[in-house]
């Protein structure tokens, strides 16, 4: 641009934009369904399994979170809590934007809440999951849950890795219409992010 073309332009009042598209989406979140769950708008029952995850026919899952993503990670940090308790990697899962037809009501979102509160809720209802997989697994493969092993949502018998069969084919996009009841032995990481919480501290 010449000088001349520059002084009309700023004489004239013009003003120089510049746009740019930010991602519609964050990391490991999907497009949000608006319907509600089971037909029921309100948060869903946390008691149960359906509440917290949902296991497709890809082999893929969809982890619910009942906070607010506001830049501190916790869409993330808490999707790895649950594909550690899975036998998932990170890419076989997602979530989804915060509804409250759809979410989980885990409180407010402040501090380190996201994951000494939600951690322990996720990794549980995650555990729960596994647990009721195996058994369906066991069924399938007749082989006793001892004796089977998951990686990558992948379950196989131990010594015989080709009598095999997917999450996915165990249930396929449908509910596990099973409660939650937070009995189920929780693996240990030492990858996890964060730390139970010890009875009677705050």
């Amino acid at each position: 641009m010449s000088d001349l073309l520059r002084r009309d332009l700023f004489k004239a009042g013009g003003a120089l934009i510049v746009g740019f598209g930010l991602r519609e989406v964050l990391f490991g979140q999907s497009h949000l369904d608006t319907t509600p769950r089971n037909g029921v708008p309100g948060p869903p029952d946390a008691k149960q399994i359906d509440t917290w995850l949902a296991i497709h026919a890809d082999n893929t899952a969809t982890i619910f979170i009942g906070f607010a993503e506001l830049g501190q990670g916790n869409s993330t940090a808490l999707l790895q809590v649950a594909a550690e308790e899975l036998d998932l990697d990170m890419g076989q899962l997602k979530t989804v934007r915060l509804d409250t037809s759809i979410t989980p009501n885990q409180g407010g979102t402040y501090s380190s809440a996201s994951i000494q509160r939600g951690g322990p809720q996720v990794r549980t209802a995650a555990a729960e999951a596994r647990l009721a997989l195996l058994q369906l697994a066991s069924k399938n493969l007749s082989t006793p849950v001892e004796r089977l092993t998951v990686a990558k949502g992948i379950v196989s018998v131990q010594g015989n890795p080709a009598q095999s069969v997917t999450y996915g084919a165990l249930v396929g996009d449908k509910p596990f219409h099973l409660a939650s009841r937070g009995s189920s032995r929780l693996r240990r990481h030492p990858s996890l992010l964060y730390r139970q919480p010890r009875a009677g501290k705050c």
